[in-house]
Formats: structure tokens, sequence, C-alpha cells
């Protein structure tokens, strides 16, 4: 119950900030969507389905998520990884604040993805480990302790008030602790 409120608030937050970016105008309201449809709007056209998905675009030495055995690696190209995940996702965008053009928010059963736009082109931004039926390339998922993070990442990572991150090629992993135990996960990219 407390993984599901955590998991509500964190969507909620996202969406509210999000939505601040687009102010009053409703030609740049955000666009909510089901069940993998696009939407249509000038600001979202003109993605490309240059990579194949495979991480083989992305930098080598990044942090990579598998998920159903789909690589998701940090700012590669996001549409033909978005394909290969297949339908099945809720579909949320809104203007960037930080990118040009939307950011894209797909969530998944278990995970949440992130896009930004960058020379008309959607990246990974981040991925988001929702529940425990999910894990890291190092068997770590939601649930696991302080201590198994540590014993599976090492100690040199970046502490802060309540969690820990590594940072990899271009990319970061955080992992979020509440009492000894991991309670968000999430991969990020190092945007250049």
């Amino acid at each position: 119950m407390k993984k599901k409120i955590l998991s509500i608030m964190l969507g909620a937050a996202v969406v509210m900030t999000l939505a601040a970016c687009s102010g009053d105008d409703a030609d740049t309201a955000p666009v909510v969507l089901s069940g993998g449809e696009t939407a249509q709007t000038e600001a979202a056209e003109g993605g490309s389905d240059t990579a194949d998905g495979t991480g083989d675009t992305a930098a080598a030495d990044a942090f990579v998520f598998t998920y159903n055995g789909i690589a998701i690696p940090m700012n590669a190209p996001a549409d033909a990884v978005i394909e290969q995940l297949g339908d099945g996702y809720t579909y949320f965008e809104a203007p960037s604040c930080a990118y040009e053009g939307m950011d894209k928010v797909y969530t998944y059963n278990s995970i949440v993805v992130r896009s930004y736009t960058k020379d008309g082109v959607d990246y990974i931004a981040a991925v988001e480990l929702k529940d425990d039926t999910v894990a890291t390339a190092e068997g770590i998922r939601i649930g696991a302790t302080e201590e198994e993070v540590r014993a599976a990442y090492g100690e040199d990572g970046n502490e802060g008030t309540s969690g820990i991150e590594y940072t990899k090629g271009d990319s970061f992993i955080s992992f979020i602790f509440e009492d000894g135990r991991t309670i968000a996960i999430t991969y990020t990219a190092i945007v250049g």
C-alpha cells in the first residue's frame, strides 16, 4: 500500500511539474493519451526512427535498463525503443521546461520511461522502476536493503540525504532509501 501511495505521489508530482511549464495557452496544453496512441501536435512531430533500440547507438559505458528483453539505454533515440516495448502504456506529454519540444512520459506496468527532444529527435531521458517485479542488471529491486545496493554497486557513489547515486558514462542510477530499504530506483541520462 505504501508503495502504491508513493508511486501515485511521484506520478502526480511529475504531471504537475510538466504541466506547470505549459501555462494557460490552449495550443500548448498537455496531451494525455492511453493505449499507445500518439499525440499529433506541432511540437511533437519530427521524431526519428534511426536507432534499432538495442543500445548500439548509446555509449557502451553507460547504464542500460532491460525490460521484457528490450534494452533501454539512456540518451538512445526513443522512438525505436518505445516501438519495441509495444503498446500497453499510458502516455503524457507537455512542453519541456528544460529542452526543446515536448517532454514525453510512457507509463508501463512496472516502469516509467521519459524522453526529451534535441534537434527534432526524442531521446531516452530516464527510466523509473515502479515496483519489485523488475530489477537492475545487478539484481537490485525496490525493497532491497541499502547494504545490498552498496554490495552490488560499491561504496564510491555520491551520497545524498536520502539515497545514493552512481555515475557511469553519460548516465547515472539513483537509489532512494527509507528505513534502510530501497523505495525508488531511477536511471537518468546526463544530457550534454
